[in-house]
Protein backbone atom coordinates (compact mmCIF):
# COMPACT_ATOMS: atom_id res chain seq x y z
CA UNK A 1 0.00 0.00 0.00
CA UNK A 2 1.16 3.48 -1.22
CA UNK A 3 1.35 5.13 2.05
CA UNK A 4 1.05 8.62 0.10
CA UNK A 5 -2.06 7.24 -1.79
CA UNK A 6 -3.58 5.06 0.08
CA UNK A 7 -6.88 5.14 -1.65
CA UNK A 8 -5.16 4.35 -5.04
CA UNK A 9 -7.13 2.81 -7.33
CA UNK A 10 -10.39 2.94 -5.50
CA UNK A 11 -13.51 4.78 -6.22
CA UNK A 12 -14.68 6.81 -3.91
CA UNK A 13 -19.04 8.67 -4.05
CA UNK A 14 -19.38 11.89 -2.14
CA UNK A 15 -23.33 13.04 -1.71
CA UNK A 16 -21.73 16.11 0.43
CA UNK A 17 -23.18 19.22 -1.67
CA UNK A 18 -21.68 22.50 0.05
CA UNK A 19 -18.85 21.00 0.77
CA UNK A 20 -18.78 18.87 -2.43
CA UNK A 21 -15.16 20.43 -4.18
CA UNK A 22 -13.30 20.35 -0.48
CA UNK A 23 -14.79 16.19 -0.38
CA UNK A 24 -13.56 15.43 -3.57
CA UNK A 25 -10.50 16.98 -3.32
CA UNK A 26 -9.29 15.56 -0.02
CA UNK A 27 -10.20 12.51 -1.67
CA UNK A 28 -7.85 12.50 -4.23
CA UNK A 29 -5.42 13.43 -2.57
CA UNK A 30 -5.10 10.19 -0.98
CA UNK A 31 -5.68 8.66 -4.24
CA UNK A 32 -8.88 7.56 -4.91
CA UNK A 33 -11.14 8.51 -7.70
CA UNK A 34 -13.78 10.75 -6.20
CA UNK A 35 -17.51 10.81 -7.74
CA UNK A 36 -18.77 13.80 -6.47
CA UNK A 37 -22.77 13.42 -6.54
CA UNK A 38 -24.32 16.80 -5.11
CA UNK A 39 -27.37 15.64 -3.12
CA UNK A 40 -29.34 18.53 -1.73
CA UNK A 41 -29.29 22.61 -1.79
CA UNK A 42 -30.27 25.27 0.80
CA UNK A 43 -33.35 26.94 -0.34
CA UNK A 44 -34.26 30.10 1.91
CA UNK A 45 -38.06 30.09 2.69
CA UNK A 46 -39.64 33.11 1.39
CA UNK A 47 -42.22 33.98 3.84
CA UNK A 48 -39.76 34.61 6.92
CA UNK A 49 -42.97 34.51 9.15
CA UNK A 50 -41.05 32.10 11.66
CA UNK A 51 -38.47 34.40 11.98
CA UNK A 52 -39.73 37.88 12.65
CA UNK A 53 -42.76 36.22 15.23
CA UNK A 54 -38.80 35.12 16.84
CA UNK A 55 -38.14 38.83 16.91
CA UNK A 56 -41.09 40.13 18.61
CA UNK A 57 -41.21 37.73 21.14
CA UNK A 58 -37.42 38.32 21.37
CA UNK A 59 -38.17 41.65 22.34
CA UNK A 60 -41.18 41.45 24.45
CA UNK A 61 -39.12 39.48 26.79
CA UNK A 62 -40.40 35.94 26.36
CA UNK A 63 -37.75 34.07 25.09
CA UNK A 64 -35.70 32.39 27.40
CA UNK A 65 -33.63 30.39 25.35
CA UNK A 66 -31.79 30.22 21.90
CA UNK A 67 -30.69 27.26 20.28
CA UNK A 68 -28.85 27.69 17.52
CA UNK A 69 -28.75 24.36 15.06
CA UNK A 70 -26.13 25.33 12.60
CA UNK A 71 -23.61 28.23 11.29
CA UNK A 72 -25.40 28.91 8.18
CA UNK A 73 -29.10 28.99 9.90
CA UNK A 74 -28.16 31.36 12.73
CA UNK A 75 -26.02 33.60 9.96
CA UNK A 76 -29.34 33.81 8.17
CA UNK A 77 -31.40 34.14 10.57
CA UNK A 78 -29.77 37.33 12.29
CA UNK A 79 -29.94 38.77 8.31
CA UNK A 80 -33.41 38.03 7.99
CA UNK A 81 -33.78 39.65 11.20
CA UNK A 82 -31.96 43.05 10.31
CA UNK A 83 -33.99 43.96 7.11
CA UNK A 84 -36.60 44.94 9.60
CA UNK A 85 -35.01 45.60 12.94
CA UNK A 86 -32.05 47.65 13.70
CA UNK A 87 -29.09 45.96 14.92
CA UNK A 88 -28.05 47.54 18.46
CA UNK A 89 -31.37 46.21 19.14
CA UNK A 90 -31.00 42.49 17.99
CA UNK A 91 -27.97 42.47 19.61
CA UNK A 92 -28.82 43.97 22.91
CA UNK A 93 -31.54 41.55 22.82
CA UNK A 94 -30.08 38.43 22.16
CA UNK A 95 -27.09 38.94 24.42
CA UNK A 96 -29.78 39.19 27.22
CA UNK A 97 -30.60 35.75 27.02
CA UNK A 98 -29.28 32.37 27.01
CA UNK A 99 -27.80 30.77 23.64
CA UNK A 100 -27.07 27.28 23.13
CA UNK A 101 -24.11 26.26 20.22
CA UNK A 102 -25.36 22.95 18.90
CA UNK A 103 -21.22 22.82 17.69
CA UNK A 104 -18.24 24.63 16.33
CA UNK A 105 -20.25 26.33 13.18
CA UNK A 106 -22.78 28.07 15.37
CA UNK A 107 -19.95 29.17 17.81
CA UNK A 108 -18.06 30.42 15.02
CA UNK A 109 -21.09 32.71 13.52
CA UNK A 110 -22.24 34.01 16.94
CA UNK A 111 -18.75 34.90 17.78
CA UNK A 112 -18.42 37.11 14.21
CA UNK A 113 -21.54 38.77 15.48
CA UNK A 114 -19.93 39.03 19.08
CA UNK A 115 -23.29 37.42 20.69
CA UNK A 116 -22.03 35.86 24.09
CA UNK A 117 -22.17 31.98 23.53
CA UNK A 118 -23.54 30.55 27.64
CA UNK A 119 -23.59 26.82 26.86
CA UNK A 120 -21.29 24.98 24.04
CA UNK A 121 -22.81 21.58 23.14
CA UNK A 122 -19.81 18.88 22.81
CA UNK A 123 -18.86 16.40 19.94
CA UNK A 124 -20.74 14.34 18.64
CA UNK A 125 -23.07 17.39 18.71
CA UNK A 126 -25.87 15.49 18.62
CA UNK A 127 -29.52 16.02 20.22
CA UNK A 128 -28.84 14.00 23.02
CA UNK A 129 -25.70 15.66 23.92
CA UNK A 130 -27.30 19.04 23.90
CA UNK A 131 -30.26 17.96 25.88
CA UNK A 132 -27.41 16.50 28.55
CA UNK A 133 -25.43 19.88 28.41
CA UNK A 134 -28.71 21.68 29.09
CA UNK A 135 -29.85 19.24 32.16
CA UNK A 136 -26.25 20.02 33.35
CA UNK A 137 -26.10 23.88 32.98
CA UNK A 138 -27.97 25.83 36.44
CA UNK A 139 -29.28 28.07 33.78
CA UNK A 140 -31.03 25.31 31.89
CA UNK A 141 -31.57 22.37 34.55
CA UNK A 142 -35.08 23.18 34.73
CA UNK A 143 -36.85 23.91 31.38
CA UNK A 144 -40.38 24.10 32.57
CA UNK A 145 -42.26 26.70 31.59
CA UNK A 146 -39.84 28.08 29.28
CA UNK A 147 -39.65 29.43 26.07
CA UNK A 148 -36.78 27.77 24.04
CA UNK A 149 -36.49 29.26 20.32
CA UNK A 150 -35.09 26.51 17.97
CA UNK A 151 -33.31 27.61 14.75
CA UNK A 152 -33.73 25.18 12.75
CA UNK A 153 -32.26 23.74 9.68
CA UNK A 154 -34.30 21.62 6.77
CA UNK A 155 -36.68 20.06 8.94
CA UNK A 156 -37.90 19.82 12.39
CA UNK A 157 -35.59 17.69 14.81
CA UNK A 158 -38.78 15.79 16.10
CA UNK A 159 -36.96 13.66 19.09
CA UNK A 160 -35.22 17.02 20.36
CA UNK A 161 -38.63 18.63 20.22
CA UNK A 162 -40.31 15.68 22.22
CA UNK A 163 -37.72 15.70 24.72
CA UNK A 164 -38.09 19.29 25.59
CA UNK A 165 -41.71 19.60 25.85
CA UNK A 166 -41.60 16.64 28.01
CA UNK A 167 -39.55 18.14 30.62
CA UNK A 168 -42.32 21.71 30.29
CA UNK A 169 -40.85 24.02 27.79
CA UNK A 170 -42.37 25.86 25.45
CA UNK A 171 -40.68 25.92 21.75
CA UNK A 172 -40.87 28.93 19.01
CA UNK A 173 -39.45 26.89 16.29
CA UNK A 174 -37.48 29.19 13.80
CA UNK A 175 -37.25 27.92 10.61
CA UNK A 176 -35.07 29.95 7.96
CA UNK A 177 -34.77 27.39 4.99
CA UNK A 178 -35.51 24.34 3.76
CA UNK A 179 -33.48 21.25 1.98
CA UNK A 180 -34.08 20.38 -1.66
CA UNK A 181 -32.91 18.57 -4.29
CA UNK A 182 -30.64 20.25 -6.85
CA UNK A 183 -32.00 21.46 -9.62
CA UNK A 184 -29.10 19.47 -11.56
CA UNK A 185 -29.52 15.73 -10.83
CA UNK A 186 -27.26 14.78 -13.15
CA UNK A 187 -24.55 14.41 -10.73
CA UNK A 188 -26.19 12.75 -8.14
CA UNK A 189 -28.08 10.47 -10.89
CA UNK A 190 -23.54 9.29 -11.76
CA UNK A 191 -23.18 8.62 -8.54
CA UNK A 192 -25.92 6.46 -7.76
CA UNK A 193 -25.56 4.61 -11.09
CA UNK A 194 -21.95 4.36 -10.13
CA UNK A 195 -23.00 2.35 -7.22
CA UNK A 196 -25.24 0.20 -8.82
CA UNK A 197 -22.97 -0.42 -11.50
CA UNK A 198 -20.78 -2.17 -8.54
CA UNK A 199 -18.12 0.39 -9.92
CA UNK A 200 -17.49 1.96 -6.07
CA UNK A 201 -15.30 0.65 -3.34
CA UNK A 202 -16.34 2.91 -0.25
CA UNK A 203 -19.79 5.38 -0.19
CA UNK A 204 -19.73 8.54 1.65
CA UNK A 205 -22.32 10.38 3.27
CA UNK A 206 -22.19 13.48 5.62
CA UNK A 207 -26.00 14.52 6.49
CA UNK A 208 -29.36 12.51 7.24
CA UNK A 209 -31.36 14.28 4.68
CA UNK A 210 -28.63 13.31 2.48
CA UNK A 211 -29.64 9.92 2.83
CA UNK A 212 -32.91 10.63 2.09
CA UNK A 213 -32.65 12.72 -0.86
CA UNK A 214 -30.46 9.47 -2.29
CA UNK A 215 -32.94 7.15 -1.66
CA UNK A 216 -35.86 9.47 -3.21
CA UNK A 217 -33.47 10.04 -6.74
CA UNK A 218 -32.95 5.74 -6.81
CA UNK A 219 -36.16 5.56 -6.80
CA UNK A 220 -35.70 7.75 -10.56
CA UNK A 221 -32.50 5.66 -11.48
CA UNK A 222 -33.87 1.91 -10.67
CA UNK A 223 -35.12 1.44 -7.15
CA UNK A 224 -34.13 1.55 -3.41
CA UNK A 225 -34.36 -1.92 -3.26
CA UNK A 226 -31.57 -2.23 -6.10
CA UNK A 227 -29.56 0.45 -4.48
CA UNK A 228 -29.56 -0.94 -1.05
CA UNK A 229 -28.33 -4.48 -2.29
CA UNK A 230 -25.73 -2.45 -4.01
CA UNK A 231 -24.38 -0.67 -0.51
CA UNK A 232 -24.15 -4.51 0.88
CA UNK A 233 -21.20 -4.51 -1.58
CA UNK A 234 -19.44 -1.81 -0.72
CA UNK A 235 -18.14 0.15 2.21
CA UNK A 236 -20.74 2.67 3.91
CA UNK A 237 -19.06 5.27 5.72
CA UNK A 238 -21.36 7.86 7.84
CA UNK A 239 -19.69 11.01 9.48
CA UNK A 240 -21.53 10.57 12.57
CA UNK A 241 -24.14 9.26 14.41
CA UNK A 242 -27.31 11.21 13.10
CA UNK A 243 -26.11 10.52 9.78
CA UNK A 244 -26.17 6.63 10.44
CA UNK A 245 -29.79 7.11 12.26
CA UNK A 246 -31.06 8.15 8.70
CA UNK A 247 -29.02 5.08 7.02
CA UNK A 248 -30.18 2.22 9.32
CA UNK A 249 -33.91 3.64 9.16
CA UNK A 250 -33.27 2.81 5.60
CA UNK A 251 -32.05 -0.71 6.20
CA UNK A 252 -28.26 0.28 5.29
CA UNK A 253 -26.22 -1.22 7.48
CA UNK A 254 -23.35 0.97 8.64
CA UNK A 255 -19.94 0.08 8.26
CA UNK A 256 -17.63 2.85 9.46
CA UNK A 257 -17.79 5.76 11.33
CA UNK A 258 -14.70 8.24 12.54
CA UNK A 259 -13.57 9.08 15.54
CA UNK A 260 -14.80 12.98 15.31
CA UNK A 261 -17.46 13.92 13.06
CA UNK A 262 -14.81 16.28 11.21
CA UNK A 263 -14.61 16.28 7.11
CA UNK A 264 -10.76 15.88 7.26
CA UNK A 265 -10.68 13.39 10.11
CA UNK A 266 -13.62 11.22 8.11
CA UNK A 267 -11.51 11.12 5.09
CA UNK A 268 -8.56 10.69 6.94
CA UNK A 269 -9.90 7.76 8.80
CA UNK A 270 -11.23 6.46 5.44
CA UNK A 271 -7.58 6.69 4.10
CA UNK A 272 -6.57 4.40 7.28
CA UNK A 273 -8.85 1.60 7.46
CA UNK A 274 -10.36 0.90 3.98
CA UNK A 275 -7.38 -0.50 2.29
CA UNK A 276 -7.02 -3.03 5.04
CA UNK A 277 -10.53 -3.83 4.52
CA UNK A 278 -10.76 -4.42 1.24
CA UNK A 279 -7.48 -6.03 0.89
Amino acid sequence: MNSTNPLNNMTAVAFESRMADSTAQLLQRKGARAISAPSMQEVPLENHTAVFSFAEQLFDGNVDILICLTGVGTDMLVKTMKTKYDWENIHQALSGITVVSRGPKPAKALRKLEIPINIKVPEPNTWKELLESLADNELTSDLNGKLIAIQEYGEPNEKLNRELEARGAELLQTSIYRWALPDDLEPLKKGIRAILDRETDVVLFTSKTQVNHVMKVADIVASKEELRKALEEVVVASIGPVCSGGLESHGITVDFEPSRPKLAIFINEISEKLPKRIN
